[in-house]
């Protein structure tokens, strides 16, 4: 109100992403680069599902995951264990596909001996190993990964774990 009254602008519109066209085919490997605050994040977040936009669509082919957020997905309270299980639902995987793949996640993320403390107590690297960990087990045709891995430990294996065709 106190703006009105001084007849300053109340709001303004901001358009995150205008007129973007991006086809991506099988197969390919595509890096966004740009500014803070180009959309970069927004995109991925729109193809993701996060975000839906205001105008036009967004068309996929096949399973999607992503890395987009630092505990999107993930519960503080929850041990790492119950976390997989909860990601994993969340990323579309059923409790037996969870199950058969348990093992390989964990070992993966090389957190082993952490597996049952609550996510809470984690590193950021631990946590972003986990969660990194789950959504490559996911075996998504699609996989986004924002800048997410900028927190990561070393050493992380190097060979990510492949859909096979």
């Amino acid at each position: 109100m106190f703006s009105a009254l001084q007849r300053k602008k109340l709001a303004d519109s901001f358009l995150a992403l205008d007129d973007v066209d991006l086809t991506v085919h099988a197969g390919e490997t595509v890096g966004l680069i740009g500014f803070n605050g180009s959309g970069k994040s927004t995109l991925l977040k729109t193809i993701s599902g996060v975000l839906y936009p205001d105008t036009g669509r967004v068309l996929l082919r096949g399973r999607v995951a992503g890395l987009i957020e630092v505990g999107a997905g993930f519960h503080p309270d929850l041990s790492g264990r119950e976390n997989v299980y909860l990601n994993g639902a969340i990323l579309g995987m059923s409790r037996e596909q969870i199950d058969a793949k348990f093992d390989e996640i964990v070992a993966f993320s090389e957190i082993e001996e952490f597996i049952d403390t609550d996510v809470k107590y984690y590193s950021s690297g631990m946590f972003l190993r986990l969660a990194f960990s789950v959504a490559v087990h996911t075996e998504p045709d699609i996989f986004l990964v924002d800048e997410i891995l900028s927190v990561g430990d070393e050493p992380f294996p190097a060979q990510v774990p492949r859909a096979h065709p």
